[in-house]
């Protein structure tokens, strides 16, 4: 009995041993460090991956891993650069080499900054003034005219005043020689009166003369500058002839009254006729056939006998204001008729 129970315990001994290495047989793994770690140990942070067993499930396993992978630069073959094209109109990012811009004016250029340069004759009211090879005679007699005339009726002032061609019109001739501008005018007024001298000539019957004497300098500037003229004529203090004046307003540097500029008048049963001799040296002018100047002839009217005024004014040129030459008409030197 005794041999049989020990034959039996050697063959367990035997079966048990053989079941440690049996296929499938895993030693489990143990929850908590071993009682040989210290505290600090066990709140260290793990620098070295722990191996797992192999049966751990693969999203444990794989947490693992991107845990303690090390991280690495971005692969070469799909690079990260920031854009490089210009921005759009909305973008906020600057240019990749901005091109510095000037600034935008904000205020109006000035006659210093900008040119007023443009063509050298005007296109409205154009008149001609023929050489003449004889000097006329300045006495108010038309007898040597017999040149293109130009109608004076559109009214540039005082269109209320205005009664019409018999109370203010005229019409034009003009010549001129290497000396002189000659302008002689027949003038319909039907009451003549004039009673100011000098300054003031301009309030009451006469005549109005404006040049400018260089058009494509500033031929777009529209106010007058030392180069623009304005000359008046009385055509006599109290009647026609009597005492007759010329007076430069314009340019301001040379106002006065100007003896050089000979002038006669005589009375017409409707009005009266006015001759000029103007010294091109006066506008400061050489004059050559073919040149063009800014030009505007006017005539003055005061119908109150015992007022010095300004009553009304007609033009060759409709558009015609004083202190604006870019209105002016445009006069021509021409040769022979």
């Amino acid at each position: 009995m005794k041999a049989q129970l020990k034959r039996l315990a050697l063959i367990w001994l035997a079966f048990g041993l053989s079941a440690c290495n049996m296929p499938g047989f895993v030693e489990p793994t143990p929850l908590f460090p071993s009682p040989d770690l210290t505290l600090t140990a066990l709140f260290a942070q793990l620098d070295t991956p722990v191996a797992l067993p192999s049966d751990t499930p693969a999203a444990i396993s794989e947490a693992t891993e991107v845990q303690t992978l090390a991280p690495t630069e971005p692969p070469t073959a799909v690079p990260t650069l920031e854009p490089t094209l210009p921005p759009t109109a909305t973008s906020t990012m600057p240019p990749p080499s901005p091109t510095p811009v000037p600034p935008t004016a904000t205020t109006k250029p000035t006659s210093t900054t900008v040119s007023y340069a443009g063509p050298g004759a005007r296109t409205r009211s154009p008149v001609v003034a023929y050489y003449l090879q004889r000097e006329p005679t300045i006495d108010g007699v038309f007898d040597e005219w017999s040149l293109d005339r130009y109608s004076v009726s559109s009214v540039v002032f005082g269109g209320a005043n205005h009664g019409g061609e018999g109370d203010l019109s005229a019409a034009l001739m003009l010549g001129w020689d290497d000396n002189n501008l000659y302008i002689a005018a027949r003038v319909r007024d039907d009451r003549y009166v004039q009673k100011a001298t000098g300054s003031k000539l301009y309030r009451g019957d006469g005549i109005e003369i404006l040049v400018d004497t260089n058009v494509s300098k500033d031929f777009y500037l529209d106010e007058l500058d030392k180069d623009d003229y304005q000359l008046g004529v009385s055509a006599g203090l109290n009647s026609p002839g009597t005492d007759m004046e010329a007076y430069l307003w314009y340019p301001a540097a040379k106002a006065g009254s100007y003896q050089i500029v000979k002038m006669a008048a005589l009375t017409t049963d409707n009005g009266y006729r006015i001759e000029v001799k103007v010294p091109w040296s006066l506008l400061g002018i050489r004059p050559d056939v073919g040149q063009h100047y800014g030009f505007a002839f006017s005539v003055s009217d005061n119908d109150r006998s015992g007022e010095v005024v300004q009553q009304s004014m007609v033009s060759n040129v409709a558009t015609r204001v004083l202190t604006d030459p870019t209105t002016w008409g445009d006069l021509r030197l021409a040769g022979r008729p």
